[in-house]
């Protein structure tokens, strides 16, 4: 495998990436650690456990972990990229899973401090059955939402006053945001017929659901272009460098043809890998977009006495620093894939007519 050269000078970094986030969500290095030594060196690596840690369904994680920790090494992490992930985003998709991953995403996203009927119904209905999951997905959220929202505004002492900057703040969050569910969610508030209960809601609890949704998405979309560019560009990799063996130790006209059979193929590879890099350089962009959109969030925060507004300076700050983890997982398969294509090319020279 010669690529592994290749991937070890990278594969320090991308092991690192994240572990500050990882530790505040309880989990740690060493909980990752599998029986087979070494296995962080193995290209499909990263991207495992990428999902393991951050992938926003239990079941695709769950998948993720058991390939961690597999007795059998890579080959486990090679099955997970090329079929467990997407058996394990099939079962996630089953009804009854729907159902608890809302439940999940819920409880997450709705705090005890300021959404306490919500985030206690979403808990209960996590860890109940999956009768209480349907029920919850079917009636139960909209219920406890409004039982928060109709206690939020009858509590005349803490109740948020909306000034005139807190709406034109939401203003520019309906147009300008780089997320489009938190456009969604300050256009929902901003809406006709609205009035400042639903401004004081945005800020209490759907700002932040939608930002995490926007995570969620973010992470799916290139959770999953990883591992089809994992499950794929490693098989380009063996079959190019067989097919230039092959050619290597030909003789005569079927060296000729053999080395055009190998150019394609390296061709074909770095074709591929440009493709990869290209789609984690502009993953990297919107993260760093993303990074310091929240940085400037926190800075409109800290210039407000509102409760409220401490508490969103606190879950800025997460995502950011999240936004800033995927950001630089990004930025280490950009140049992991750049060092595939670069190396695609020297091959291809070399077995290129002129080469």
């Amino acid at each position: 495998m010669r690529l592994r050269a290749l991937f070890g000078a990278l594969v320090v970094s991308i092991i690192g990436i994240g572990a500050n986030v990882a530790t505040a969500n309880g989990v740690t290095e060493t909980a990752i650690g599998s029986s087979v030594p070494g296995i962080e060196n193995s290209i499909y690596y990263p991207i495992v456990r990428q999902n393991a840690l951050y992938h926003s369904e239990d079941l695709v994680r769950v998948a993720a972990w058991q390939a961690l920790r597999s007795d059998e090494g890579e080959p486990a992490l090679r099955a997970f990229v090329r079929t467990g992930f997407f058996e394990a985003r099939k079962r996630a998709e089953g009804y009854h899973a729907r159902n608890k991953e809302f439940a999940r995403r819920v409880m997450t996203n709705y705090s005890a401090q300021y959404s306490p009927n919500v985030h206690a119904e979403a808990t209960a209905a996590y860890k109940g059955s999956a009768a209480q999951q349907e029920q919850f997905f079917r009636t139960g959220f909209a219920a406890a939402k409004a039982l928060d929202d109709a206690a939020r505004e009858a509590d005349e002492q803490h109740k948020q006053q909306i000034l005139e900057e807190d709406r034109a703040f939401v203003r520019l969050l309906a147009e300008f945001d780089p997320g489009e569910q938190v456009r969604l969610a300050a256009q929902h508030a901003l809406r006709a017929g609205g009035t400042d209960s639903h401004l004081r809601a945005f800020f209490a609890s759907e700002w932040m659901a939608a930002a995490a949704t926007d995570v969620e998405i973010y992470r799916i979309r290139t959770q999953e272009a990883g591992v089809r560019f994992y499950a794929l560009i490693p098989q380009l990799i063996a079959d190019a460098e067989e097919a230039e063996r092959e050619a290597l130790a030909a003789e005569g006209a079927a060296a000729e043809q053999a080395r055009a059979v190998a150019a394609r193929a390296w061709a074909t590879t770095r074709e591929k890998a440009d493709e990869a890099r290209a789609v984690w350089e502009n993953e990297a962009l919107a993260c760093a977009e993303q990074a310091r959109y929240w940085r400037t969030v926190i800075d409109r925060a800290n210039a407000s006495v509102d409760p409220v507004w401490g508490m969103i300076a606190t879950r800025a700050d997460k995502n950011r620093a999240g936004w800033a983890a995927d950001g630089t997982f990004a930025d280490g398969q950009t140049q992991y894939w750049a060092s595939v294509e670069k190396h695609a090319k020297e091959h291809l020279d070399q077995m290129s007519p002129a080469g």
